[in-house]
């Protein structure tokens, strides 16, 4: 998902858990709050910190720039089944090494991985640099092709580690 502007905060606010209660996902257990844990902890708040590194990097923006993007990485509830927190920690870490291939981990803001719903997963935030030093979310995430070509080689990167992980439905559906 892309974010330009004031739902930054809102993004921030669920993935780092800083509300009481959550009306739009009622699977959020808060009694398991503690067991979630950050991969990449952020320094700051999202929007802050996503300021920062685009002022930072001499980036020029418009009122419709993107300025920070998340990524959701997960998989069935099945496949966590039976699965020790140290394996389910290092599935994500692996998640987490694909992306840095796409993206330099200094323009990662957080990397959270919620333990407190249904299903593990993680929610990863960054902001979208080029090599270059634009802010340019089209040129690194792209279109539905684009972002069809990134599940697929995601897939073809943790299969490698777990053999028993299925293709997730395509973004091209």
């Amino acid at each position: 998902a892309k974010y330009k502007g004031p739902e930054i905060s809102n993004i921030e606010a669920h993935n780092e858990r800083k509300k009481e209660k959550y009306a739009s996902n009622p699977d959020i257990d808060n009694s398991r709050k503690n067991l979630n844990y950050h991969l990449i902890k952020p320094d700051g708040k999202y929007r802050a910190e996503s300021n920062r590194l685009i002022e930072e990097y001499g980036c020029r923006t418009r009122k419709d720039s993107v300025r920070v993007v998340e990524v959701l990485i997960t998989a069935t509830p099945e496949f966590f089944k039976g699965k020790k927190k140290s394996e389910i920690r290092a599935y994500f870490q692996t998640a987490l090494e694909f992306i840095e291939k796409y993206q330099d981990s200094e323009t990662i803001l957080s990397a959270v991985v919620h333990m407190d719903e249904k299903t593990p997963h993680l929610h990863l935030v960054f902001v979208p640099l080029t090599e270059d030093n634009r802010l340019c979310a089209k040129e690194i995430i792209g279109n539905r092709a684009n972002l069809t070509k990134w599940q697929d080689d995601f897939h073809a990167y943790m299969v490698e580690k777990y053999p028993d992980l299925e293709r997730g439905e395509s973004a091209s559906k």
